[in-house]
């Protein structure tokens, strides 16, 4: 083999081993959150998401996670800290959600918030709460909230749900669900150049990010034995 012939087969395994070693180190899709995301895990995993979910999670649980690279994050998270949730402390959560965000280096993040509980009106309560918080938030330029992703309304997408234990959605609502999730405008717009956290409070809206999404209607129809247990 002459030298030419060498040194081109030497550069044509350089570049498949870097082409390899990029998609290595490429940032997954990743699935955040409590039980509901341990619920719709299969459909995410199906999908080429990696998932991080725990029975029970709440903020104190999603403050300790060590943050990852991800390409897109979905985040499906709050149901464990409704009990007892008061005004202010409502109106904090956003912030509280964003400030732990700003650590996760994702192109594109969604927030999929609790949806309603009919069956259980401590749990409802709080939710109601948190959702005018969150809109209240979309409201008011704050830097604060620069790092608050697109919201994927729970009051609005999961109002009417089949649930045998008043939580947790049957098989078939998670499926549709993530289907939802999946065709979000935030996950399938260009990512958005999020605001520093340092940023003056009068350069606009906090995000661009944070508009709201929902999915069809029609995704939510089929009914199948779901899943029990804290969310």
């Amino acid at each position: 083999m002459s030298g030419m012939a060498v040194r081109m087969r030497r550069l044509a395994c350089l570049f498949v081993f870097l082409l390899l070693s990029g998609r290595a180190l490429a940032c997954p899709d990743l699935l955040l959150g409590d039980s509901l995301a341990v619920g719709m895990a299969a459909e995410a995993r199906a999908a080429g998401y990696q998932v991080l979910a725990q029975e029970g999670a709440g903020l104190a649980w999603l403050r300790q996670q060590a943050p990852r690279c991800a390409r897109r994050l979905i985040l499906v998270f709050g149901t464990n800290d409704l009990r007892g949730l008061g005004p202010e402390a409502a109106a904090a959560y956003p912030r509280q959600i964003a400030a732990v965000m700003e650590r996760w280096p994702a192109e594109r993040t969604l927030w999929a918030t609790p949806g309603c509980f009919a069956r259980d009106p401590a749990l409802d309560a709080g939710s109601t709460l948190l959702d005018r918080a969150l809109q209240a938030a979309r409201d008011h330029a704050d830097a604060a909230l620069a790092h608050l992703p697109a919201l994927h309304r729970g009051r609005v997408a999961r109002c009417t749900y089949d649930s045998a234990d008043g939580v947790h959605p049957t098989a078939a609502f998670y499926r549709a669900w993530w289907a939802g999730l999946q065709t979000a405008p935030a996950m399938a717009q260009r990512p958005v150049e999020r605001i520093p956290a340092s940023a003056s409070a009068t350069a606009g809206r906090p995000s661009a990010a944070m508009a709201v999404s929902q999915p069809s209607a029609a995704l939510i129809s089929a009914s199948v034995p779901g899943a029990s247990g804290r969310p």
